[in-house]
């Protein structure tokens, strides 16, 4: 028995395996079940035990499936049957790992307690540590306010509910990389900023548990369309007289609805719940500034691959020079002469978003068209320094002249790095055809002679908040699928202020730039003058003043010097 045990992994689980599920009640059945495995659960336990030793793995889960338990199993099973095999399980405290009733430790022990004493090897159990003293294997644990990794060299590692350790996670991932080639990374969904994510961006292999892999969670399964239809996914289920599907597309990429899910949505507080507890959706793990629902629909209807890509050279006197080329970071959404030069009879605008150009963030342009209320090109970049950038900016205006002498209208955020970037637009390029920053607090929202948009926490909302509705409302139309997906990772945080996901943490060293929301900023100074040049168009096309009121009586003085002036001709 002990050597099939040793030779198939699944086998000892059905076999001796036992599981605790305190919920379980009814007809005085005991909490204390037998482990016997579904076939979603062979699959993990399989792909798991081949990979220890080979690869990382992400366990991204819906909860209630079983995955904690899976991981601790499959450590439990190789410490018994495998010599001289090391482990860690590390969580965010130390009681996750061992001394609270649900920790890590106290599964592992409920696990070994279950088994025969026959299969129970002479072992030395001590806080966060267990020795296998018959095969020399070990298993031990530490919380992330430890010194992770300083221990030796592991077979693997499990790193339990990732998502939500403290500033991201990035220390964990940086100080465990070379310990191991095996860690799992088990997790719900806790938005788009921090170290789980990135990996699974990254390309680490995953192993994906969703609800509807369960038999019992997904019997009835179905899948709504969005244009009101239903597909029933299983279809021996019989479903109660009074059932009604439900049209709402869940937003996980698997998109299945079932009875037990629609009961579930009835019990979870928020939407944000959802997304976490059930979809696994990233993006609505966190609460979202921009609605999900909303930004995919705007992504199907305007997001489309640009008409020409390509690089800018900045030229003597800051002319451009625009070179056709597919691995450039310049993308423009309109047609160019061959000159490599736009439409000349609209009117441009350019937003910038600034950083130090140093790898860590791009830095990023947006230009818009202020008639159509179209953007037309993005620029991003991460290595170039905010006074190269600030040349660079009066280059694309410059291409992007218009109907106008002067260039396209320029407006940058002008705190950080846009101090150098304002300078040398102002002092060095001497260009004039540039934002003020207007006192917004004021009625008459007069302009001071401070170049550039000045941010504070009420602006950075106010200006999002703009951005937004100019979105939904089809005042700014956006082709940009990557600015889309970033606008995706703004959330609200604890104190009701709007943050991009990356920034609420400890920022991944190895990050390439596009972790920080930086096209985001750039379109929403594009779109702010945008939105208020068609205010001001309307505005001028607004019903007359009512007769003999003072606006009536200015402009009847206006009309009558006018017209005394073209007598006097």
């Amino acid at each position: 028995m002990w050597d099939a045990c040793s030779r198939d992994f699944l086998f000892w689980i059905n076999a001796f395996g036992w599981t605790y599920d305190p919920r379980v009640i009814r007809d005085g059945r005991s909490p204390k079940l037998p482990f016997i495995t579904w076939p979603f659960q062979d699959n993990a336990f399989l792909c798991l035990d081949e990979s220890i030793g080979v690869t990382d793995v992400i366990v991204e889960k819906s909860r209630d499936m079983g995955a904690s338990w899976i991981c601790l199993t499959t450590f439990a099973y190789r410490w018994l049957f495998r010599p001289m095999e090391s482990f860690l399980m590390v969580s965010r405290k130390e009681a996750l790992v061992d001394g609270a009733g649900d920790s890590l430790f106290s599964h592992i022990d409920f696990i070994l307690k279950g088994l025969p004493s026959w299969m129970r090897p002479q072992r030395k159990r001590n806080k966060l540590k267990l020795v296998n003293e018959e095969n020399g294997s070990k298993i031990e644990g530490e919380s992330t306010t430890d010194n992770i990794g300083r221990g030796g060299r592991r077979t693997a590692l499990l790193i339990d509910e990732f998502a939500a350790f403290d500033q991201g996670g990035w220390d964990v991932l940086s100080a465990t990389a070379d310990n191991t080639n095996t860690r799992l990374f088990n997790s719900t969904p806790n938005g788009t900023g921090n170290a789980f994510f990135a990996q699974l961006e990254g390309g680490t292999p995953r192993l994906r548990m969703h609800w509807s892999a369960h038999p019992e969670k997904g019997a009835g399964l179905y899948r709504p369309s969005r244009t009101g239809g239903v597909e029933i996914i299983d279809k021996d289920f019989i479903y109660p007289a009074d059932f009604k599907f439900l049209g709402e597309v869940p937003s996980g990429e698997e998109g299945y609805r079932s009875p037990w899910y629609d009961r579930e949505c009835i019990r979870r507080s928020h939407a944000v719940e959802i997304a976490t507890q059930l979809d696994i959706d990233y993006q609505g793990s966190a609460y979202p500034f921009f609605d999900p629902q909303t930004m995919r629909d705007l992504k199907l209807e305007f997001c489309r691959e640009p008409d020409h890509v390509g690089h800018l050279r900045v030229l003597d006197g800051y002319e451009p020079e625009y070179i056709e080329d597919d691995k450039g970071d310049l993308r423009i959404w309109c047609e160019l002469d061959e000159d490599g030069f736009p439409p000349s009879d609209r009117d441009y605008v350019v937003g910038c978003d600034v950083s130090q150009g140093t790898g860590a963030s791009d830095s990023a342009m947006s230009v818009g068209d202020r008639l159509s209320g179209e953007k037309v090109a993005e620029l991003c970049s991460n290595q170039i320094s905010a006074n190269k950038f600030a040349e660079l900016a009066v280059a694309l205006c410059r291409m992007f002249g218009g109907n106008g002498s002067r260039g396209a209208y320029l407006i940058w955020e002008a705190t950080g790095p846009g101090r150098t970037f304002g300078r040398t637009v102002v002092d060095d390029c001497r260009y004039s055809n540039i934002y003020y920053k207007t006192d917004e607090t004021s009625l008459r929202r007069k302009q001071t002679d401070r170049p550039g948009w000045f941010s504070s926490s009420e602006a950075k909302k106010d200006l999002l908040t703009n951005y937004r509705d100019s979105l939904v409302s089809r005042e700014f139309l956006n082709p940009s699928s990557k600015a889309i997906s970033q606008a995706l990772e703004f959330i609200y945080t604890a104190n009701g202020r709007i943050e991009h996901g990356g920034a609420l943490n400890t920022i991944d060293p190895s990050d390439s730039g596009d972790n920080h929301g930086d096209v985001v900023i750039a379109d929403a100074l594009c779109s702010k003058v945008v939105r208020e040049r068609k205010q001001k168009t309307l505005g001028r096309h607004a019903a007359p003043p009512p007769t003999m009121s003072f606006q009536w009586r200015r402009d009847q003085r206006k009309y009558e010097e006018a017209m005394s002036m073209d007598e006097w001709d």
